[in-house]
């Protein structure tokens, strides 16, 4: 194999997207420094069981994948239990987000994962997304379905 084929073999699996894993709620305060230490991030909180996280996927979905080209750290952070694995996984390839880094959060109460995220306002309502700068302070929350438009505006404006 040359040079350019491994570099094109080597170029693929770095950009393949990677499986989503169960990550426990003891690293929850972790989630921003996952998505992205260092670059804005969003975090956006769903779950297979949610409706309105479905309506809402088809919406958001571009504005997320063009975010993350655009240098902001994103991770869809699922609510479901860590045995429901295969059904979130169903459900990005779905929604046409597979491509995008993703959680499953095992979280059976989100009190402790309002308090890590940063928004004591939050109570753990689906769809959630919430916007943080680079060095992790949260900047601003979307609580329910989110316009892609606000999402972009409010993700870009804090990009350097």
């Amino acid at each position: 194999m040359g040079i350019p084929a491994l570099a094109l073999a080597l170029s693929v699996l770095v950009a393949a997207p990677a499986e989503p894993r169960v990550l426990p709620l003891s690293e929850a305060s972790s989630l921003v420094r996952i998505a992205g230490s260092g670059k804005p991030v969003v975090l956006h909180f769903w779950a297979t069981w949610c409706g309105a996280c479905r309506d809402e996927f088809p919406r958001i979905r571009k504005t997320l994948a063009t975010l993350q080209q655009k240098g902001v750290g994103v991770l869809l952070v699922s609510i479901d239990r860590p045995a429901d694995l295969p059904k979130v996984k169903k459900d990005l390839r779905r929604f046409g987000v597979a491509a995008l880094p993703s959680v499953v959060l095992d979280a059976p109460e989100p009190d402790p994962v309002a308090t890590a995220v940063g928004d004591p306002a939050w109570d753990g309502t689906l769809p959630s997304t919430f916007v943080f700068d680079a060095e992790g302070k949260l900047k601003k929350s979307f609580i329910g379905i989110t316009s892609p438009g606000a999402l972009s505006t409010a993700a870009l404006s804090i990009v350097h």
